[in-house]
């Protein structure tokens, strides 16, 4: 009866040893079909949208296919809901996070997913007990730790405002997320220098320790343009200042040549000046190198009171009333590229 599954299974994992159920075998196929539909985004390889539009309904169709016979198939919701982002399509995509949540609500990446939806759409308060969540459900991904530090400093005043967190407290968490990152991720140049760059964000930093990663990452940027190697020597210049040792950031200053940092190497010169003539009249605090924050990095700490995480099933539980499920109408699917020559989908939902 089932003899006919294995004529239709690739050759490789009919001699494998991994057991291929017949619904994992579908999802690939349209998985395949998704990667060579994008392959068409490139420069040198475009469809006209005759063609295109033909094969999105096909990727569209085959999920709906997919869904209606595996409706609880987790992987499937989040890959269509991918899919459907991708493309353009936040608003449907949403409706598959949600059934996916639902079904299993310890998936840190549809924690990601719903989070960014309502970022989308201006709704960064109801975004923030998601994207903590990301990092709770995986503290070892750095790039949670990384999205969560973006947004604290993107979103800062909000969620002051909201009465969600001190402003204080945003701040360090931010710093400490962007730490956690680096730690996770240490040869990712990007994460490094943000989290360098959040020591001038948090005040209330350890300027010492500020010191040490702009000096690693001099080391880091060795082989990088002059242009970027300068930025790295005028980062630890202005960390050195706020150590109130203005000879030797001055002296590394001096050493700044490149014309497209010539306004910032003044502001930092000016800084140094403005931070010495404050020195005559006020003695420096003894403990400026070694000023911190005295809140650990734990994120247990910084999860919403109760109340907030009632705040969020409502929120799902309001996001699911107002995207009830329903087919897309294959009929009503056009593809087209966008300006920056993505393919994107458009769609008219059933009446």
């Amino acid at each position: 009866m089932y003899h006919f599954v294995y004529l239709l299974l690739p050759f490789q994992i009919l001699f494998s040893n991994v057991t291929v159920t017949l619904s994992e075998h579908n999802l690939d196929k349209i998985l395949r079909k998704q990667e060579t539909f994008f392959s068409n985004s490139k420069p040198d390889v475009k469809l006209n949208e005759k063609e295109m539009t033909r094969k999105a309904k096909d990727i569209i169709g085959a999920y709906e296919d997919y869904l209606s016979s595996n409706p609880d198939d987790i992987n499937a919701l989040i890959l269509y809901g991918k899919f459907l982002r991708k493309v353009g399509q936040g608003d449907y995509a949403i409706e598959f996070f949600i059934r996916a949540d639902d079904l299993n609500p310890r998936i840190a990446v549809v924690k990601q997913q719903i989070a960014n939806y309502l970022i989308e759409n201006n709704q960064p308060v109801e975004a923030f007990p998601y994207i903590v969540l990301t990092v709770e459900l995986e503290p070892q991904r750095s790039v949670y730790h990384y999205d969560l530090g973006n947004f604290l400093y993107l979103f800062s005043n909000e969620l002051v405002d909201s009465n969600i967190l001190s402003e204080k407290s945003v701040m360090s968490l931010m710093h400490k997320s962007f730490k956690q990152a680096s730690l996770l991720e240490p040869e990712n140049i990007d994460i490094q220098l943000r989290y360098a760059q959040s020591f001038f964000d948090f005040t209330d930093s350890n300027k010492t320790e500020a010191l040490e990663v702009w000096s690693s990452l001099e080391k880091k940027f060795d082989k990088k343009s002059k242009l970027e190697q300068e930025y790295i020597k005028l980062c630890q210049a202005k960390t050195l200042i706020k150590l109130e040792r203005r000879n030797e950031a001055i002296n590394i200053i001096k050493t700044i040549t490149s014309e497209k940092l010539g306004k910032t190497k003044n502001v930092i010169l000016q800084e140094c000046m403005n931070s010495r003539n404050k020195n005559d009249l006020k003695k420096p605090s003894k403990n400026i190198q070694n000023k911190q924050s005295n809140i650990e990095p734990d994120f247990k700490n910084y999860l919403p009171e109760d109340p907030q995480l009632e705040r969020l099933k409502l929120l799902t539980n309001k996001l699911i009333e107002n995207k009830m499920l329903e087919n897309l109408r294959i009929d009503a699917i056009k593809a087209v590229y966008n300006q920056s020559g993505e393919i994107q989908i458009q769609i008219t939902k059933s009446p």
